[in-house]
């Protein structure tokens, strides 16, 4: 019996060859399409849980409010470390300080490794967190402050194959023994270093250069909020009163002065929501979730419609089938197979296709994922997909097609209960709903993506280029600089402690001022320039003057717009008295506001000050001579770098970085909007050819009687365009409150034009007309004697 299902499905597939084509196009698509964005979905909740007590590891963040604002930082000091010893549901703790676009190198420096992602932790780490090592003991990985953990990618570039255990890595002119290698962090890791070293050495250096201030050691040091710490809590432990237990020994410490809070975040939750509380990176996840059921029903409505498109043909076929004695099960049975084996053919379609996209796809999400048949977190993604598919979109064709009264069937009347018009042309407005929220969506986010780029940041970012020193080249700064203003493809030089000047980092509040108020807790940006660093960013002067290079520049200070005025400083601003990390100075200059952090963040206060030399060199130059710029600069800082590697990096290009996720995010909306169009013009291509079925005779008899072509298409297609533009009403509220949650995130956003709308209105209005005039046409042009010839 089963074996003759099977059979007849084939025959009946191989029959109508169109409407199975078709079929499997649209399914096979939506299929690739909803594996692949499962995928990427379970890639995005697996993050930090292949730790196996993931549930228990908490990471601790700081909250105060400054002005009414609320900040938060991802760093704690130091002392917490020591008083979650004090606090018994608490099981270890560990401090992370990452160290960014470092250099390691063999003994001989014979290679030097730049970009590298360091990392001081405390002993325990190894032990809270599951990363394997290759070679080594986690107990005892850390025996001295010179021992150090390499991954494996960074053993095979230092030492290729040979053993790196016991061998030398010179860090900061500093030897470090090689006593543990570690398998390269896993890609759903938050945390991704190329090197390990023991916190005691950076708690050591810390102690030499004096500490801060009156705090001598990083374990006193209840100022410097820069240390990554992680708690591994007592099973059931209250999350929110560990908090309070740290933010209460936090105030003691500080005798009592002191409103900063601590919070405690799941290891699980870091990867998607920020320690301020914005789950944007969620919400993103949860929203290509909603788009991967969205797609599978679009995919299953165009199975369903063409399956009842065909019922009608296949009537009196199931009809007879019932007068030689088959029943309704049996029947319904026959149409699920021949529903089972396009979906078999479909899904390998699918897999096939996601195996030729799989590259593509991973280059337009910007993610790393594998497709294999051998894992079983991708059969977990095809199961969901193709069974969820394959359910919606079945049964209903199948009891449809099961329930035709055969005696009415035979004589030409197809009725069902289940089988009415109303129910079809809801399936095509929710698949063009669908679509036309899509275009909306993608509209919008190239617009917004469009805005952020043309958008005066207060600095001009054009064909700047910054260059990190060592410190040997530093010390022969001047002269570079003096060798380098000589050069004409060069037109500006500075220097700066900014590595990335569209997302600057490092601020405090040790800032006072004459008449300062007592609960004033201002947070203020910092930043070391030279005296032609303002000039060479093109950032304007609201009032005063710039840095002049002689030394009494080290008691001078120059501000922007956005820190006089949370100051409550009075104009003009030129001359007022401050303290700034205990060092009195005066106001020389006020810069006009500028965004140097994200776009989805407000300006806040920033200083400059010329106390010390920075490392990073700052090159303007032009479209024509950048090159030659890059090899002048290279060819200067070889001269002192002590074969330590050169890299450069364009401002305008690290200004585009930051909103990489944004720009992958828009591409693959406009990748799902045009798939969900497809797929929806497939269905209501399917709605047309029923239509058409079911009115041949009617449109038979309109041209014997005269109509002309034009007019029977127009009449034809008049009641599909009115589906699209119910579907047009339906999706247009929907779309705007979806894409205005999206833009709060940006601190600076578009409009959203009216315009917006009726383009995608349009263009879905168009893109359906051409669907139906195929059909309408066809039909319009055909003979009438053919349609009334059995009358």
């Amino acid at each position: 019996m089963i074996r003759n299902y099977f059979k007849t499905a084939w025959r009946s597939l191989w029959k109508n060859k169109f409407y199975t084509l078709i079929n499997i196009s649209g399914l096979a698509v939506g299929l690739a399409t909803g594996i692949m964005l499962l995928l990427w979905v379970q890639h995005e909740l697996s993050y930090d849980k292949f730790n196996k007590d993931y549930q228990d590891i908490y990471q601790l963040s700081t909250h105060f409010q400054t002005n009414g604002d609320d900040i938060t930082w991802e760093g704690v000091p130091g002392p917490l470390n020591v008083f979650a010893q004090s606090i018994p549901e608490v099981q270890s703790s560990v401090r992370v300080l990452s160290e960014f676009d470092q250099v390691l190198s063999d003994k001989e420096k014979k290679k030097m490794l730049d970009g590298n992602i360091v990392a001081f932790v405390d002993s325990g780490f190894l032990s809270m967190f599951d990363f394997p090592l290759v070679q080594g003991n986690k107990a005892t990985v850390f025996p001295n402050n010179n021992s150090v953990v390499i991954t494996q990618s960074t053993a095979q570039k230092l030492f290729g194959d040979s053993d790196a255990i016991g061998e030398t890595i010179i860090f900061f002119e500093n030897n470090f023994t090689v006593t543990g290698m570690l398998q390269d962090f896993p890609e759903n890791s938050s945390m991704h270093y190329d090197a390990l070293f023991p916190m005691g050495i950076y708690a050591q250096q810390f102690t030499i250069n004096g500490g801060n201030g009156d705090w001598k050691t990083i374990d006193e040091d209840l100022g410097n909020f820069r240390y990554d710490t992680f708690v591994k809590l007592k099973p059931n432990a209250s999350s929110e009163k560990i908090g309070e237990a740290f933010s209460a020994a936090y105030k003691k410490a500080r005798n009592g002065d002191s409103d900063v809070a601590f919070r405690l975040q799941n290891l699980a939750d870091i990867h998607l929501t920020s320690a301020d509380g914005n789950n944007s990176a969620l919400r993103m996840v949860q929203i290509f979730m909603l788009v991967v059921i969205l797609l599978l029903a679009i995919a299953s409505i165009n199975y369903v419609n063409l399956s009842t498109a065909r019922a009608l043909l296949r009537a009196k076929e199931t009809s007879v089938r019932k007068i030689i004695g088959a029943n309704k099960w049996q029947l319904f049975f026959q149409f699920m197979t021949e529903t089972v084996v396009l979906f078999f053919l479909a899904t390998l379609i699918a897999i096939a296709l996601i195996f030729l996209l799989m590259p593509l796809y991973n280059t337009l999400s910007g993610k790393v994922l594998f497709f294999s048949l051998s894992d079983v977190t991708v059969w977990k993604a095809i199961t969901i997909a193709v069974l969820g598919t394959l359910l919606a979109s079945s049964i209903y064709p199948a009891l449809l097609l099961s329930s035709f009264k055969p005696i009415e069937s035979l004589k030409g009347k197809f009725t069902s209960g289940l089988g009415t018009a109303s129910f079809r042309k809801a399936l095509v407005i929710f698949q063009f709903s669908v679509s036309i929220i899509l275009l909306v969506c993608t509209i919008i986010m190239s617009n917004q993506m469009s805005f952020l780029k043309k958008k005066d940041l207060g600095y001009d970012k054009s064909y700047v280029f910054t260059v990190p020193l060592p410190q040997q080249v530093v010390d022969h700064l001047d002269a570079i600089k003096a060798e380098l203003n000589n050069q004409p493809g060069i037109l500006n030089i500075a220097t700066s402690d900014a590595y990335n000047f569209s997302n600057l980092e490092g601020s405090t509040g040790d800032i006072d001022w004459e008449a300062k108020p007592a609960n004033s807790n201002m947070i203020i940006t910092q930043l070391v320039i030279d005296k032609d660093f303002i000039s060479t960013m093109k950032i304007p002067f609201l009032e005063g003057k710039d840095f002049t290079g002689t030394p009494i520049d080290s008691s001078h200070f120059i501000l922007n717009e956005t820190a006089v005025k949370q100051m409550g400083l009075k104009q003009p601003y030129v001359g007022q008295q401050i303290s700034f990390h205990s060092r009195k100075g005066t106001i020389i200059g006020v810069v006009k506001d500028f965004n140097f952090k994200s776009l989805k963040e407000k300006i806040s206060p920033i200083i400059f000050f010329t106390w010390w030399k920075g490392n990073i060199l700052y090159i303007r130059t032009t479209a024509e001579n950048a090159q030659q710029a890059i090899a002048v600069v290279e060819k200067q800082y070889k001269k002192y770098a002590d074969n330590s590697p050169f890299s450069y990096n364009f401002i305008d290009k690290q200004f585009e970085a930051q909103y990489q996720s944004d720009q992958r995010a828009g591409t693959l909306f406009r990748v799902f909007a045009g798939i969900a169009i497809f797929i929806s013009c497939l269905g209501l291509f399917g709605l047309t050819t029923y239509t058409m079925q079911v009115r041949i005779k009617e449109i038979g008899i309109r041209k014997v009687l005269g109509a002309s072509i034009s007019s029977i298409v127009q009449l034809l297609s008049k009641d599909f365009l009115k589906l699209v533009f119910i579907a047009f009403v339906i999706a247009i509220p929907i779309a705007w409150w979806a894409t205005s949650k999206w833009l709060q995130g940006f601190a600076y956003r578009i409009d959203i034009s009216w315009w917006i709308f009726v383009v995608a209105g349009i263009l879905a209005l168009s893109i359906a007309l051409v669907t139906i005039s195929f059909q309408a046409v066809k039909a319009a042009i055909a003979n009438p004697v053919d349609s009334l010839r059995d009358e």
